[in-house]
């Protein structure tokens, strides 16, 4: 996903003249060595999960908000503020809180703030984008000073992994308080992690200060500094310049512009990503199914794939990020249903549907991000058969907030990053109905009732029944086209020599990670 757009002055960027030496002498404005200057290629716009899921701002929050369990390096669900837990049967679970955890403002971390973190993702008043996460949750619980129960309306085995991602725990009188604005910049919000938010505004950017009173290891770093910057030229040169320490805001398709920064290393490693088109069935043209195929046929899909990451990423084949596919069928992926590049098909499938001589189609697209690029590329690609793409740009905070609200959606580019290795995260944002209401990810609109039953079936599948459940969903979204997956992207990370970090699929709190190098 985008977000707001705002552009530097590249021009007195270009005027610096830096060499290797002087580069890593002067990164960080003069800061500290203890002090990071971090650049975010967008706009976080709340410091809440349920208001802010999105990348920008969940970097953000994973530095200030422990969640109650955790992922390690092989995404194996491990300790976090809860220091243990039981399941007393396959459908619930009882934490036991560590001992002396206090939030920012000295108060005691309680289990009634732990059951009412996750309990209010499913208040529809709270209007939660991280409900779909926790659909198979019956009632959350305190059952004494420092045990939570969570009760689900059935077993679920991929709990604890998105519980690692989304179960944010911030204090039940805060949060009770301020069910639509809190992480917003007036409420802001309070958390027991590694950091605390002394400053959060969307238009001059967010200051963290280490929390001294932090219960797990105490970061390297004192004071994290974090700006926007979403022209990814200026961008780049913030971080050639010194004016910035880092960013996770870089291109994989721009590498070769990063590697040979002076000063600075370039970072790649295996995302849990996917970049796809997204065509909403519910009404006009994208509703017949002819019309999706001929499109999917239309898009030359390798060629976007060799565009958009420059050697670090692959063309994705199902609707699945890479990681997911890997954690269920090893290196057996089944191979679904496909619509390769084949004009002549396309044309084929136009011809049967009620728009043969092809029709025009108005779509919006965010400004100064992939989104642009991707879009351009398909609406030359579908000229090709008659389709003509009207392309409507909007600023990358009016977009999101469109795309959110499901106003006038139709074929969009999407690229989400997921934060577990089970596909039951991903699969309820694509073809649940729930998250085709507003606030969700289904953008497609495309869900039945049939498929919420095998979303519930396949949530608490193990073994081989699991696998066979999968391949049946993928297999539907294949053959129905609400989605035209397009590639996955690695993702890369730029850092001044100055410090130093060791980067992970699942290592998604990197930000107290970050340390300085010795010697710097």
């Amino acid at each position: 996903m985008t977000s707001p757009s705002i552009r530097a002055a590249a021009a007195a960027l270009l005027l610096l003249s830096v060499t290797a030496c002087a580069g890593s002498a002067q990164r960080g404005g003069g800061a500290g060595r203890d002090t990071l200057v971090w650049a975010s290629g967008a706009a976080p716009n709340s410091l809440d999960i349920a208001h802010g899921f999105n990348g920008a701002s969940t970097t953000i929050q994973m530095a200030v908000l422990d969640t109650m369990v955790t992922l390690d390096d092989r995404g194996v669900p491990a300790p976090a503020l809860a220091a243990s837990w039981t399941q007393p049967d396959p459908a619930s679970y009882e934490f036991t809180l560590r001992e002396g955890v206090k939030f920012t403002d000295g108060s005691a971390l309680t289990a009634d703030d732990a059951a009412y973190s996750l309990r209010r993702h499913l208040d529809p008043a709270v209007a939660s984008q991280a409900a779909s996460y926790f659909t198979t949750v019956k009632k959350v619980e305190a059952v004494g000073a420092d045990k939570v129960r969570v009760t689900l309306n059935r077993p679920n085995p991929a709990f604890l992994a998105v519980a690692a991602v989304a179960w944010q725990v911030v204090p039940r009188k805060l949060a009770e308080a301020h069910p639509k604005d809190l992480g917003s910049p007036e409420v802001g919000t309070i958390g027991t992690g590694p950091f605390k938010v002394v400053k959060f505004s969307l238009t001059s950017g967010t200051v963290l200060e280490r929390n001294d009173a932090y219960w797990g290891p105490k970061p390297a770093l004192r004071r994290i500094e974090i700006k926007s910057i979403t022209d990814a030229e200026t961008l780049r040169m913030a971080v050639r310049s010194g004016e910035v320490d880092g960013t996770d805001g870089l291109n994989a398709r721009d590498a070769r512009k990063w590697t040979g920064l002076p000063g600075v290393t370039t970072f790649f490693y295996p995302s849990n990503n996917i970049a796809y088109l997204t065509m909403a069935v519910g009404a006009g043209p994208l509703k017949d199914v002819h019309v999706r195929w001929a499109i999917a046929h239309a898009v030359d899909r390798a060629a976007l794939t060799n565009l958009m990451t420059a050697g670090h990423g692959g063309p994705a084949t199902a609707m699945l990020p890479r990681p997911q596919l890997t954690a269920v069928y090893g290196d057996a992926v089944p191979a679904f249903p496909d619509q390769p590049l084949d004009l002549a098909a396309a044309k084929a499938e136009l011809a049967k549907s009620a728009y043969p001589d092809g029709f025009t189609l108005s779509v919006p697209y965010a400004t100064g991000g992939d989104s642009a690029t991707v879009m351009q590329a398909v609406a030359a690609d579908l000229a090709k058969i008659g389709i003509k793409i009207v392309l409507e740009p909007n600023p990358g905070d009016k977009y999101m907030a469109r795309m959110m609200a499901h106003d006038r959606l139709g074929i969009q580019y999407v690229s989400l990053t997921y934060g577990t290795p089970d596909p039951i995260e991903v699969l309820p944002d694509m073809i649940s109905r729930g998250a085709a209401e507003p606030q969700g990810f289904n953008f497609s609109g495309y869900g039945s009732a049939d498929l919420d039953a095998r979303l519930d079936t396949f949530a608490s599948a193990t073994g081989e029944a699991r696998k066979t459940q999968l391949t049946g969903l993928l297999t539907e979204i294949a053959e129905q086209v609400p989605y035209v997956p397009l590639f996955y992207t690695d993702n890369a990370v730029a850092l001044s020599d100055r410090f130093t970090a060791t980067f992970g699929t699942w290592r998604f709190n990197y930000l107290t990670l970050v340390r300085p190098a010795s010697g710097s």
